[in-house]
């Protein structure tokens, strides 16, 4: 037909590419406006209230150009057989969906704040930036490309990640418990602590390895090393299962230290 015709040479010329685009980092700005102190009467939320409003209506009307061009699912070249077309529906659909948000929580005396949670997701409408600039095009699919090896990469680290794990339960779990209070000098065990009454507490170190989580929450710290010194002197000091941390034993020490000095080398 004439209307689609007329859509295909407007969609295809690189003036409405660089228009929209010029709208997405008008929308951008826009986005970077806000902040919670606005009044809800002011001006400027009454700006970036319109300019939302704005901003969706140019990026529903160019989706349902491109639409009228290209068929929604039906041809070769039909809309959603394009990834980037794909995203940036989803991205006016949730446009859409805070101009409702919006409309319905200033017309309403009842909180929506589930819905309002949703709105969060106007924030990803930079990405519509991605399909329209070759170079980030590029970068994207090269990244998307190279998940594979990526994986298999991550797959062996995670596995290190379990075995280690589970050596760390086996050699820490529930050893990392100590007495807290003005004066443990005296302390041994669990029970001299909990005689001693309040303030003393016989708490757990938090990062630990005490079970299967815990210890991969702990390995994650060390193979970041921030943070992991920490963790080092605690595993060093640690003696048993519910007993109070002693500086230091030599013998058991060593095999901390080993233990910790692999991982730290392993997963630099």
């Amino acid at each position: 037909t004439r209307l689609r015709k007329w859509c295909a040479k407007v969609t295809s010329n690189k003036a409405f590419d660089y228009t929209i685009l010029f709208f997405i980092t008008l929308n951008c700005i826009t986005l970077a406006m806000e902040r919670p102190d606005i009044p809800n009467d002011s001006a400027e939320r009454q700006f970036l209230t319109i300019s939302n409003y704005i901003f969706t209506f140019i990026f529903l009307v160019e989706m349902i150009a491109k639409v009228t061009a290209k068929s929604l699912l039906i041809g070769r070249h039909a809309y959603l057989k394009s990834g980037w077309n794909v995203m940036d529906g989803i991205l006016v659909a949730i446009s859409l969906f805070d101009v409702g948000v919006t409309i319905i929580d200033s017309s309403s005396r009842h909180s929506f704040g589930i819905l309002r949670v949703f709105r969060l997701l106007r924030t990803l409408r930079p990405l519509r930036v991605i399909s329209r600039a070759p170079g980030l095009k590029l970068v994207v699919q090269t990244l998307l490309s190279s998940l594979r090896p990526i994986g298999n990469i991550v797959l062996i680290c995670c596995t290190f990640f379990v075995i280690f794990g589970i050596l760390g339960v086996q050699l820490f779990k529930g050893t990392f418990y100590h007495c807290e209070g003005p004066d443990i000098n005296d302390v041994i065990n669990k029970t001299d602590c909990m005689n001693k009454g309040q303030p003393y507490r016989w708490i757990n170190a938090k990062y630990n390895f005490d079970n299967l989580g815990q210890a991969l929450m702990a390995l994650f710290v060390l193979a970041s090393k921030d943070g992991w010194v920490n963790i080092m002197y605690t595993g060093l000091d640690a003696v048993g299962v519910d007993l109070q941390v002693i500086v230091i034993i030599i013998i058991y020490a060593n095999y901390c230290s080993i233990f910790l000095l692999y991982i730290i080398i392993i997963y630099s």
